[in-house]
């Protein structure tokens, strides 16, 4: 055996990638940049190549819809059309009409997304040879010197012309292109009529360098008499991803030695005046030519449609409009595609949509060659150096020099991902590129997860190392402090929506005036006690006490969905518990403790703030400073607790509220709305009566009618005389008049905390 062979050479080996995890991420990278470019070159692997069209989808989705070239417009049979007028689908003669009203409209080229493979059927076949043949040869030349039954049968004879109608029809237009299928499954069309006959499908030139593509000896093709009078021919196949997804057209087929082009690409040519010499299929430069413009093509010699969006995206006329002229000016001088749309007929997957009509399908063809922005694919050259190019990246996160710590790194991998992203983005965006993606992202996360596990097991070994050697010279717990990496206790926290309670004392200062330093502190701590522990009840977390003020939060460190409501109990338990206490508060010569709530839920930001040395869990954010504000304006009104709107949508429906003013308060833009909580299955705060007359009043209040806001408080004032509410309304109506100013928008404005 070799000594470069030996186990322990081996085992020098896997150490030294332990102990350098960038060259190992470096090695993988090489790896799989070698691999993506033997797959985008000759090897196929289906579970990448399905990611990577994924990928693609989600890029059209990032982008978003954009606009079309306004140069298409789609005439739809659609489902008004089957409801109002079903002949323009189902009988050739309403065809005929619907492409001589499109004609009349001025296009500049009409294409049809139908084939017309067989004959039109409107009686057995013999029977209508014998009718038309009855008719040819009793022709009465003379009006009205036939009888009804001779009237009736040239009627009748006249409805079996539906073919030869819209052949006229389409000769007439003579700007017409039809739609072929042309396919290489055998059992999926009939043999192709002699080549001859098609010779308006074909490109006029094609390269003789062209690679091998689509030889195709099977389709459907419209009948003889129709593709005489059209001006072109036009592949309408498409061909499905493996997901069921369509993402580019096929931009050419080959029957014999011809190559044929696509129904997109006949339309633009009869849009611009083109001929058949003009029109190249270059397959050998992977492009087609028409007149001057060049089409880059894909793989597989497709052209990869850059989608505009969903369903809907392009101008579409509903058929009856164009046959019963409401379609003004919208097709003229544009492409017409001639398709159907009702529901659930001719859809295809795209990555905008899962049912896009086929004709909308083919007017994204038409616009993205109108456009000059067909996707490009990058060269697998190019798809591995980005790859190589992710996963050196990464690699240089875990050099020595750098002493990134695990966070660190994990963080620099995800941006090295966000980077590809990016990457891909833009060159999808700005560049219509299709550069690879999965790959890139494969380089970064296998490098970054076998460079982060080498990492962790190599300080394994050095910390193992370390007590080896240091064992008999440090005391356990040095050595322990030794063998830690030194982390600073993180600050920051999370966003999350949660129920914040205020509570204080009313007019405290003056109590405290009246008691001796011992005797204060000893009413607070008899105050507080059953305050805190209402609070704790219900998993409430205390965040801090403010003199006679508590702070308590719901909902956190402990998730609970239920935050409002225990919340909104602890506020009713807390006015339960305040009218216990007051015959122990005499005794500090207290008659009467009053204390006012505001509780608000809504998104603030949770966790641990201060400094590295000194910190508390709480909560802050706007949320939290209007509980505050709710709870000083409790005086103003005169209440016991008030709510805000969050507050009050998450309640459960057990709770009753009272909805007493809209404000805005110091430090806030908008106005909020507040409610007074009146009772809950805890207990009751308040009680009032017509309360129908209330919620008249307010709305009159905030509409400017300020002459039924005052009758409507007056008449609920006489029922609840002891409202301070009601009170404090009718002295604003008492200062504002009975006219409302012309900025009126009935919102209390608090300029004090």
């Amino acid at each position: 055996m070799r000594a470069a062979d030996s186990p322990a050479s081996g085992s020098r080996r896997r150490r030294a990638l332990l102990r350098s995890p960038a060259l190992l991420a470096a090695l993988l990278s090489v790896a799989i940049a070698l691999l993506c470019a033997l797959e985008r070159s000759r090897l196929e692997i289906r579970w990448v190549d399905a990611l990577e069209r994924a990928s693609l989808d989600q890029r059209f989705r990032w982008r978003g819809p954009v606009a079309t070239t306004g140069e298409v417009v789609i005439v739809a049979i659609d489902d008004d059309t089957l409801e109002r007028r079903p002949e323009l689908y189902q009988r050739r003669a309403g065809t005929a009409a619907l492409v001589r009203a499109i004609a009349a409209a001025g296009p500049a080229a009409i294409g049809v997304d139908q084939v017309y493979v067989d004959p039109e059927e409107v009686l057995s076949p013999g029977l209508s040879r014998r009718i038309k043949g009855h008719v040819a040869k009793n022709m009465f030349p003379a009006p009205g010197s036939q009888g009804p039954a001779d009237a009736l049968l040239q009627e009748v004879a006249r409805e079996l012309m539906g073919d030869a109608e819209l052949a006229d029809a389409i000769r007439a237009a003579g700007n017409v292109a039809l739609a072929i299928h042309l396919t290489q499954e055998p059992g999926d069309g009939r043999p192709l009529p002699d080549p001859a006959k098609l010779r308006a499908g074909r490109y006029g030139q094609q390269d003789a360098r062209s690679p091998p593509f689509r030889r195709v000896e099977a389709g459907l093709v419209s009948l003889p008499e129709l593709v005489a009078g059209a001006r072109a021919l036009g592949g309408i196949t498409v061909e499905e991803d493996r997901d069921r997804a369509v993402r580019a057209i096929p931009a050419a087929w080959r029957v014999g030695d011809a190559a044929y082009a696509p129904l997109s690409v006949q339309l633009v040519a009869l849009r611009e005046g083109l001929g058949r010499a003009e029109l190249a299929f270059l397959g050998g430069e992977s492009s087609l030519q028409i007149g001057a413009r060049r089409v880059p093509l894909g793989d597989h010699e497709a052209v990869v449609l850059n989608f505009r969006g969903g369903t809907g995206t392009f101008t579409t006329v509903s058929a009856v409009d164009v046959v019963e002229g409401r379609a003004g000016d919208v097709l003229r001088g544009k492409i017409v595609l001639l398709g159907v749309t009702y529901f659930g007929h001719d859809v295809v997957r795209t990555p905008f949509a899962g049912d896009l009509p086929g004709v909308e399908l083919q007017a994204t063809a038409v616009d993205t060659i109108l456009a000059g922005d067909p996707l490009v694919r990058s060269s697998a050259l190019t798809d591995a150096l980005v790859t190589l190019a992710s996963g050196l990246l990464v690699s240089l996160l875990f050099a020595a020099v750098l002493r990134a710590g695990p966070l660190a790194r994990i963080a620099g991998v995800l941006a090295v991902i966000g980077l590809d992203v990016a990457a891909a983005a833009l060159a999808f965006t700005r560049m219509h590129l299709w550069l690879a993606l999965v790959w890139p992202l494969l380089a970064a996360v296998v490098a970054g997860s076998a460079a982060l596990a080498a990492a962790y097991a190599g300080e394994a070994l050095q910390r193992a190392r370390l007590r080896r050697t240091f064992s008999n010279y440090l005391g356990a717990e040095v050595l322990d402090e030794l063998l830690a990496d030194p982390k600073a206790l993180g600050l920051g926290g999370a966003r999350r929506e949660l129920t914040v309670l205020f509570s204080d004392i009313r007019d405290f200062t003056s109590v405290a005036e009246r008691l001796s330093p011992e005797d204060l502190v000893a009413l607070l701590n008899t105050f507080l006690t059953p305050m805190t522990q209402e609070v704790m009840a219900r998993a409430g977390y205390l965040d801090k006490y403010i003199g006679d003020a508590v702070m308590a939060v719901f909902g956190a460190p402990v998730a609970r969905a239920d935050h409002a409501e225990r919340g909104l109990a602890t506020a009713l338990a807390m006015h339960a518990a305040l009218a216990r206490l007051q015959p122990s508060l005499r005794q500090f010569g207290v008659e009467q403790l009053q204390i006012g709530v505001g509780i608000n839920t809504g998104e603030m930001v949770v966790g641990n703030m201060g400094s590295a040395d000194r910190f508390d869990y709480t909560v802050c954010g706007d949320a939290v400073n209007l509980a505050s504000r709710l709870e000083g304006l409790t005086k103003t009104y005169g209440v016991f607790c008030l709510v805000g709107a969050g507050t009050r949508a998450a309640a459960p429906a057990s709770y009753r509220f009272r909805e007493v003013d809209r404000v805005r308060v110091k430090g806030k833009g908008q106005p909020a709305a507040i409610f007074e909580l009146l009772a809950g299955p805890g207990g009751a705060v308040a009680e009032y009566a017509a309360m129908d007359r209330w919620d008249a009043a307010l709305a009159a209040f905030r509409a400017g009618d300020f002459s039924t806001a005052r009758a409507e408080w007056q008449a609920f004032q006489a029922d609840n005389p002891d409202d301070p509410v009601v009170r404090l309304h009718l002295g604003r109506l008492a200062g504002l008049g009975d006219e409302a100013p012309p900025d009126w928008d009935g919102v209390a404005v608090f300029h004090h905390k």
